[in-house]
């Protein structure tokens, strides 16, 4: 078992060898992580204190910071500090996704916290997506997702209110959307159709899934249909670029 190192001890640096001041900072913290003195998520030490403990102004332990980035052994969280990365979960897409089930069998505790639920007018994407009419009603849940309270994608989902006019209220009841689907008389549903493409985090994204600044985000837009292929769900779910891989599963 790893014994961790004293990560709060004064570090004298060498200021005349030729590797930069940030540089030296950094090749320390590289070291420590390595050796285990900070865990897989882990806060690091905030910028005053390690430019205390380097004896460097923060310019230099932002440098170093930096450069922990590139190497992907860390994130920087926007108004919350450094963080040791953690390993990236594997998300399997298949016809039958389920975000439970997905985590559970990773060992992983999944929540999933309601933002808002609503009803809203089928714009243009959506009534195409769900085979509606234009402005036809529309219920949309908004919602975080996490892992062991970790979040990981920030999901909007959109239903056919005429369809299912309980939908709301159900969720609110059960937070599963299966077993709402199986309350209205939906047996199952499968996913028809996926688009997945890559942009930076909005403000809301960043400030949802504790995002560093200028982070990138993968979307996934998909369709899921019931047993007569009628479209039943159309949702875009916003993921940590950071935190998941996607694995395609050929079911």
């Amino acid at each position: 078992m790893k014994q961790k190192e004293n990560k709060n001890s004064p570090q004298k640096l060498v200021r005349a060898q030729g590797v930069t001041l940030w540089h030296q900072i950094q090749s320390v913290l590289e070291k420590e992580i390595y050796k285990g003195a900070y865990s897989a998520g882990e806060k690091l030490p905030t910028e005053k204190q390690l430019s205390e403990r380097f004896n460097v102004n923060r310019h230099t332990v932002r440098q170093a910071l930096a450069g922990l980035v590139r190497k992907e052994l860390i994130v920087v969280e926007q108004g919350r500090g450094a963080f040791v990365r953690r390993d990236k979960l594997d998300y399997f897409l298949a016809r039958r996704v389920r975000f439970r089930e997905n985590l559970l069998r990773q060992r992983k505790v999944p929540s999933e916290e309601l933002l808002k639920h609503d009803v809203v007018s089928a714009d243009a994407v959506c009534a195409k997506a769900l085979c509606l009419r234009p402005m036809a009603p529309l219920v949309r849940l908004r919602s975080v997702g996490s892992a062991d309270a970790y979040p990981l994608c920030c999901t909007t989902q959109y239903f056919p209110q005429e369809r299912f006019p309980a939908f709301g209220d159900i969720y609110v009841d059960t937070c599963s959307v299966t077993a709402v689907f199986t309350a209205l008389g939906v047996t199952d549903y499968v996913r028809k159709s996926t688009r997945i493409m890559a942009r930076m985090a909005n403000a809301e994204e960043t400030r949802l899934l504790k995002l560093g600044r200028q982070s990138p985000v993968m979307v996934v837009e998909s369709v899921n249909v019931d047993s007569e292929e009628t479209p039943v769900e159309y949702s875009v779910c916003v993921w940590a670029a950071d935190r998941i891989q996607f694995v395609v599963d050929s079911d």
